[in-house]
């Protein structure tokens, strides 16, 4: 563990609403995780759509999503998660569970510096549980594609069942894997 990790592991990490201030912090969290999966290139595109949802801007389903950060007791942003309706590869593939019942998890990003073992996205992930809880949801739906397959232990480890791929999500050779959450 490096030393970064443990000091944040030790810190006490605050989970808040994404307020704006925070957004700016998140362009090196970003270009840690947003790049093509074939190029490595960093999609800046891409990034800024993610930072215009943070602002409230609705995105391609018309939904908007709800932002929650972890800080250190600086200020300092270390990570994100996200939720709102499910899209409708969501709804079609999770046919069991009422999305009305149900949020999806989105744009989860840790800072590469302090993620692994220092507790920032668990805290986050009960964060968004928490939040989608209060809004009276029962399901949490989550999907990743292969860019950020390192991090599908993760979701093994946290949600109550693996639910299987959604086959080409981002296109060819892009399956998601997708879990389930009872909250």
């Amino acid at each position: 563990m490096s030393s970064k990790q443990e000091l944040v592991s030790r810190m006490q990490i605050e989970v808040t609403p994404l307020i704006e201030p925070d957004i700016d912090q998140f362009d090196s969290i970003l270009r840690q995780h947003v790049w093509d999966r074939y190029t490595r290139q960093i999609l800046e595109d891409e990034i800024a759509s993610i930072k215009g949802y943070m602002r409230g801007e609705a995105d391609e389903y018309g939904r908007k999503r709800k932002y929650i950060v972890a800080k250190t007791p600086s200020g300092q942003v270390v990570g994100c998660m996200a939720f709102s309706s499910p899209d409708p590869d969501m709804v079609t593939h999770f046919h069991d569970i009422d999305p009305e019942e149900s949020v999806e998890l989105l744009n989860a990003f840790v800072d590469s510096k302090v993620f692994r073992g220092g507790g920032v996205g668990r805290k986050l992930f009960e964060g968004i549980c928490n939040t989608a809880k209060a809004e009276g949801k029962k399901y949490l739906l989550v999907h990743s594609g292969p860019r950020y397959k390192a991090s599908w232990g993760f979701y093994d480890h946290l949600c109550d069942e693996n639910r299987g791929f959604i086959v080409e999500k981002y296109g060819r050779g892009g399956d998601a894997n997708t879990w389930l959450k009872r909250l």
